[in-house]
């Protein structure tokens, strides 16, 4: 009889690459549906400024955003080699970009909105988006403080600070995936192609939290421990 000794690093094997089978599949996801909104962008015309909110806000969220979370996942394929030093600095320049892009493409259709007398945040899709934004600010601000947890253990415990950055991060990407979501109707593609675009976005947002809640839970546990 095989001993559990012998079957526990075969199923943590398993597991393992089963992880890294579905982060490879959802880069894929990523790029296809980064590419589709970059190229939907281009055909509209870069010479408009609604296009500029459209493929920063998309590219924003899509891509950089999700890329940077994945950079903590111990089965990225393109992070896993590196130290944790070196996957939170690339956190943080993919945050960084994306928030930026996010920030310029809201603002741009505000400044739209604003010369065109029209009122602000009415839809959906705009109540989402500023949501995401406030939590986006709220991440950025945790995360500073969870890079000076050491320092600040004395008025807080380091793992509160880093639980906050966390559900603020994922509140804030959740928000916005929904918010580019809410804006796939016809009259932008085709019904089938926006289902594709729903299917896919979906898919990619649960597997990109995969690793930031198997962190969440893994330091909620311990917390309780203690």
């Amino acid at each position: 009889m095989e001993s559990i000794d012998t079957k526990e690093p075969r199923r943590e094997k398993f597991v393992y690459h089963l992880e890294t089978c579905f982060n490879t599949i959802n880069h894929m996801l990523i790029g296809y549906v980064t590419f589709y909104l970059s190229y939907y962008s281009y055909i509209r015309g870069f010479g408009k400024l609604f296009t500029w909110h459209i493929f920063l806000c998309s590219v924003g969220y899509q891509f950089f955003m999700a890329e940077s979370l994945l950079t903590l996942y111990s089965q990225n394929s393109w992070t896993n080699r590196y130290s944790s030093n070196t996957k939170r600095h690339w956190h943080w320049i993919l945050q960084a970009i994306g928030c930026t892009a996010i920030l310029v493409g809201i603002v741009i259709e505000i400044y739209i909105k604003e010369d065109a007398g029209r009122k602000h945040f009415r839809s959906d899709h705009a109540i989402t988006g500023l949501v995401s934004l406030i939590f986006i600010g709220l991440s950025f601000l945790n995360g500073i403080a969870a890079m000076y947890t050491v320092k600040i253990k004395h008025i807080i415990r380091p793992v509160y600070v880093k639980m906050c950055h966390y559900l603020t991060g994922i509140v804030a990407f959740v928000i916005g995936v929904t918010s580019l979501a809410l804006e796939y109707t016809p009259r932008m593609i085709s019904l089938q192609h926006k289902n594709m675009l729903i299917a896919f976005t979906t898919i990619t947002t649960a597997l990109t939290l995969v690793g930031v809640c198997k962190t969440m839970f893994n330091q909620f546990r311990n917390l309780c421990k203690s």
